[in-house]
């Protein structure tokens, strides 16, 4: 284990390295494709979907690592059932409150009632992943989302071409996730059967309900922004705002398949803890270090540069995303430290302070997203991501300092090379006299 984690990271970062070069590809095609008006549509539909799955987020996959009965058959098979019970309620959900969403948004119903058979999809995958994930098999788990966002990526791009409408990322999503929850089943996993353990379903329940409140407060602050924005701007820029938001979230993502394929169960498996000069604690700081390098890199470059890569990747209409993607990168920062910092609060065993965290960044998304919007239109509202993340990372900062597992110097410095390297990109720009990326707000 010990030994471990740094070629577990490489693992992880190399293999989203493909995965973000799938969702790019699939990105650039869909926004050739099909007009922002769509894409406004799919983000609000997206937007749904992910909120009928973290609603009632019971954390199978934490319960199973986090359980000394994480290997037990009874266990695993209480875990695949109540997860199907689960998205079978959350289907029948979302198909009631069609007609009502469907009004509120103004886009067909029918999109919408597609959309609530996911959960359902979702839930009948196999407990394999969920085993590969507490036996900290970085490899298996990673190539099998290779694998999935492939496929996924040439089922959306079929549909694209042949269909060319709404439909075609609709089906897309659906067809997707049928085909990953079936390739769960080739890993190798123990006997299925519905079973309710009268002993394990209640532990389950007692680990789970501070992840249900921290999965609610996450989809609420990380999507209110498009519930909100679908609301009160054309369907076109809501697309626009909707691709500036899937490259910002990249690097977040890839941390949160970092902080919880290794840095969470490496915390939690680890008997000597993070306590100051432990190995551990080295070793994690060491990793943690490379990957934040290698990120910062990428976020300043991106964010120095986003206007004429936007342009260069997905066309003129989509211009607009050049001065979004920017300002969201300064809260995609953030939202990177503060990842890796909830794994390791969550491996500590307490998720209870993941979830006030959590709750506390929906209340300022909540508060500075309509009050930005009302005084300074569009840009003033993309202001409540930054704000909102910062919140989170003191809440979680807090918590660390109480369980000494802070890595606060790390991330000081890493924020000053990040602000050092954009500087020195803005500078070369003005040299060249190519202006500022966030010049089109002007």
């Amino acid at each position: 284990m010990k030994s471990s984690i740094a070629s577990k990271s490489l693992w992880t970062m190399g293999t989203y390295a493909a995965s973000a070069g799938i969702r790019f590809g699939s990105n650039i095609v869909l926004s050739r494709l099909l007009g922002p008006e769509i894409l406004g549509v799919v983000v609000i539909a997206q937007a749904i979907r992910v909120g009928t799955e973290l609603l009632t987020d019971l954390g199978m996959e934490q319960n199973v690592v986090h359980s000394e009965h994480g290997d037990e058959e009874r266990f695993l098979n209480t875990v695949w059932t109540m997860q199907i019970l689960r998205g079978l309620l959350m289907s029948l959900a979302c198909a009631a409150a069609t007609p009502l969403l469907a009004r509120f948004y103004g886009i067909d119903s029918n999109i919408l009632l597609a959309m609530s058979v996911v959960p359902l999809l979702n839930s009948l995958m196999s407990t394999s992943l969920f085993s590969v994930a507490k036996r900290l098999d970085v490899r298996t788990r990673n190539l099998f989302e290779l694998v999935s966002e492939t496929i996924g990526l040439v089922i959306n791009i079929t549909l694209a071409f042949t269909l060319q409408n709404v439909w075609a990322p609709i089906l897309g999503i659906l067809l997707s996730i049928a085909v990953r929850s079936s390739l769960t089943y080739l890993l190798p996993h123990p006997r299925h059967r519905l079973l309710l353990d009268r002993i394990h379903a209640p532990s389950i329940f007692h680990f789970s309900k501070w992840i249900m409140l921290s999965s609610l407060a996450f989809y609420a602050a990380v999507y209110v922004d498009r519930l909100f924005l679908g609301r009160v701007v054309p369907l076109a820029v809501l697309g626009v705002y909707g691709l500036a938001k899937a490259v910002a979230d990249l690097p977040n993502t890839v941390a949160g398949r970092l902080a919880f394929q290794v840095v969470f169960p490496f915390v939690a498996s680890s008997r000597e803890g993070l306590a100051a000069g432990s190995a551990a604690r080295r070793e994690l700081g060491q990793a943690r270090r490379n990957f934040l390098l290698l990120v910062l890199v990428g976020i300043a470059t991106v964010m120095a540069w986003s206007d004429h890569a936007v342009i260069l990747l997905y066309g003129r209409r989509y211009a607009a995303a050049g001065w979004m993607l920017c300002l969201l990168l300064v809260g995609g920062w953030i939202a990177v430290m503060s990842s890796l910092n909830e794994a390791t609060v969550f491996g500590s065993g307490k998720p209870k302070n993941v979830g006030l965290a959590n709750s506390t960044r929906f209340i300022v998304m909540a508060t500075v997203l309509p009050t930005g919007f009302a005084l300074l239109g569009l840009p003033g509202a993309l202001l409540a991501l930054p704000a909102a993340e910062f919140t989170r990372y003191l809440m979680l900062m807090q918590a660390q300092r109480q369980l000494g597992t802070t890595f606060l110097r790390q991330d000081g410095l890493m924020s000053l090379a990040l602000l050092g390297l954009f500087g020195a990109w803005i500078a070369l720009r003005l040299s060249l006299g190519l202006g500022v990326p966030w010049a089109a707000l002007g």
